[in-house]
């Protein structure tokens, strides 16, 4: 069985943490590293050329924005999946014109996530519900 290699980049380590067990519970994922720095994530993307990574677009003092071209020179294989507090649809069309694969908010569910992960490694892009039906969203209380 080939595995499907995950890099996480979010400049949250709970976070890190939340995916890399969320992913465990899937055996035919392995995460071949993490990173919260922008550099240091790069030179992974780079080493490692990972199916699959899970980009924040807070990633100071830069952005997931400014990471997209970068990983697509480097690893143009690569999916990447944007996980993200954003839930403006402008956010979503900016990040899949910069060419990700799939969009995700840090609300969407497991059960999404892993949704979007099958479209993205069939070639598909994914947009979560929560951007794509914005009337259906609960609103936040902050």
């Amino acid at each position: 069985m080939k595995y499907i290699s995950f890099v996480i980049v979010d400049d949250h380590k709970l976070v890190r943490e939340m995916w890399r067990a969320i992913l465990a519970t899937d055996n035919r994922f392995n995460i071949v590293g993490e990173s919260g720095d922008f550099e240091v994530a790069i030179e992974l993307i780079k080493n490692t050329r990972p199916d699959v990574v899970f980009l924040d677009i807070n990633l100071p003092p830069y952005t997931g924005m400014d990471a997209v071209p970068i990983i697509r020179k480097y690893s143009p294989g690569t999916a990447i999946i944007v996980v993200t507090m954003h839930c403006k649809m402008a956010y979503a069309k900016k990040m899949f014109q910069l060419g990700v694969k799939g969009y995700v908010t840090k609300n969407s569910s497991s059960d999404e996530v892993f949704i979007a992960i099958d479209e993205v490694l069939k070639g598909n892009k994914y947009l979560c519900n929560e951007v794509r039906e914005p009337v259906n969203r609960t609103p936040r209380v902050d």
